[in-house]
């Protein structure tokens, strides 16, 4: 990809052209591809981190260890989820103004977001490590899981700072479209990743053998790496988005206006996270022989690969649409979304016709029995039906956000996570005991609800008269 596609350029971004489908589906592909290149790199590396763990050289270690790396992957979410906190109030202001041509406010916008983002993994970080043991015991891991998975989330507290910089500030570049920077960040996060994790495990390219560790510290290292490097990009500057040290000085102004918006999605994935924390907890506690919550995480990690196709449409359609309403046109957010939708959406609905066709193919390369692949393979079939549901949810929420709808949003997965997904795996799980096949069913049927409600939200169009 050339230089010139590293941001949309303003001309592109404002003129009465983009009226234009063309024109349009130009700009959403210049803003999804390297999002999508970032996400798919990013899944491999998950990929890889559970082939590692399910291919320990101690046979007995392997289902345990994949369950581990299953319930960090939890963890991992939730830093994502208190970056959306800041994040999404970031992304959405950033979008307007640069929609308005008002660069001192994105700058301005960046300097709090991320001085919030160290902060909050300051204090979360401290937390996290001084209760990192009664929190592993919440997880429900059973056997030798727990040993596992303990000292790699005491590794992932000391560096949340690193992580929540490194991930608030791609927030701050996609909202003002430059996409390109920020997958390239993560891209050579994931690569230092994937190296030091398979060095580290198997004791490859001169480094020590450290076994399961090693797939923990080469994270680390990547995060960290990654943290400092968006900080070096920012201070830098690209394309007129820039971190000054005086725009990290508390401004209240701007810190309520990211606080009224964001905290709505904070709130929304907090609950998200803490019903799906529940969903692992029921599945780690009904099966002491780890073979369900491996077989959970590994089609979870599959599946990755349509999801992850439509999160980058999604951040796309969020930052047209806020662009769009930046520039009074209503009607090419509109726009913006559908085809966000019909792109992204039509290539996760032919992965689920790929999971329900052939799933069992990549279930077998990553399990470590025959009878996880087999469980793995279930679950796939399952969510194969719902992916078109599924999409809907994630660029039509995600095209909500950008507006700063953001509250709209919560009550959608108030409704749908509370009152279907955790009480229904409850029901399922905990109470009638029906398995990991039942359990999923449920799953898929409240991401096809969630996805009918968002779709439901952006036709009704109150979104359009959100202020920011």
């Amino acid at each position: 990809m050339t230089r010139a596609a590293t941001a949309i350029p303003l001309q592109h971004s404002i003129g009465p052209s983009d009226s234009d489908r063309g024109t349009l589906f130009r700009q959403l592909l210049l803003l999804a591809l390297p999002v999508l290149a970032e996400n798919m790199l990013h899944m491999v590396v998950g990929i890889n981190d559970t082939y590692l763990a399910n291919k320990l050289k101690i046979v007995a270690d392997r289902a345990p260890a994949g369950a581990a790396v299953g319930t960090i992957t939890y963890f991992l979410w939730f830093f994502g989820l208190l970056v959306s906190s800041v994040g999404a109030g970031t992304t959405a202001i950033i979008a307007r103004a640069r929609g308005a041509r008002h660069r001192s406010m994105a700058n301005s916008v960046t300097g709090q977001s991320m001085t919030a983002s160290v902060l909050i993994g300051l204090i979360v970080g401290v937390l996290i490590y001084l209760f990192a043991v009664p929190i592993m015991r919440l997880t429900g891991l059973q056997g030798a899981a727990p040993a596992f998975a303990l000292p790699y989330l005491r590794m992932l507290a000391v560096t949340l700072p690193f992580t929540m910089a490194m991930q608030i500030a791609g927030s701050c570049q996609r909202g003002y479209g430059d996409t390109f920077t920020a997958a390239l960040v993560m891209i050579a996060v994931d690569i230092v990743n994937a190296f030091f994790s398979w060095g580290l495990c198997r004791g490859w390219f001169g480094l020590p053998e450290l076994g399961f560790n090693g797939i923990a510290l080469g994270t680390i290292i990547a995060y960290v790496f990654g943290g400092i490097a968006q900080f070096i990009v920012l201070l830098h500057g690209r394309h007129g988005l820039r971190l000054f040290w005086h725009r990290m000085r508390p401004h209240w102004t701007t810190i309520k206006r990211l606080v009224r918006i964001g905290l709505p999605a904070g709130a929304e994935g907090i609950l998200m996270w803490l019903a799906n924390f529940g969903v692992m907890r029921i599945i780690n506690s009904i099966d002491p022989t780890n073979a369900m919550p491996n077989a959970h995480m590994n089609a979870i990690r599959i599946e990755s690969v349509s999801f992850m196709t439509g999160l980058a449409f999604a951040a796309a359609a969020a930052t047209m649409v806020g662009q769009s309403l930046g520039m009074k046109d209503t009607r090419r957010a509109v726009r913006s979304a559908l085809l966000a939708y019909a792109v992204g959406g039509g290539a996760m609905t032919l992965c689920g016709i790929f999971f329900i066709l052939f799933g069992r193919y990549p279930a077998a390369l990553l399990a470590p029995n025959a009878q996880i692949a087999a469980l793995t393979t279930r679950c796939l079939f399952i969510t194969g039906f719902i992916q078109c549901g599924f999409a809907a949810y994630i660029i039509f929420s995600s095209a909500l956000r950008g507006a700063g709808d953001t509250f709209a949003v919560m009550l959608i997965s108030l409704i749908s996570v509370v009152a279907l997904r955790f009480i229904g795996v409850m029901i399922v799980g905990a109470w009638l005991h029906r398995g990991l096949g039942a359990i999923w069913v449920v799953l898929a049927a409240e991401l096809f609800l969630r996805g009918v409600l968002a779709s439901a939200r952006f036709y009704q169009g109150g979104w359009k008269q959100v202020k920011v």
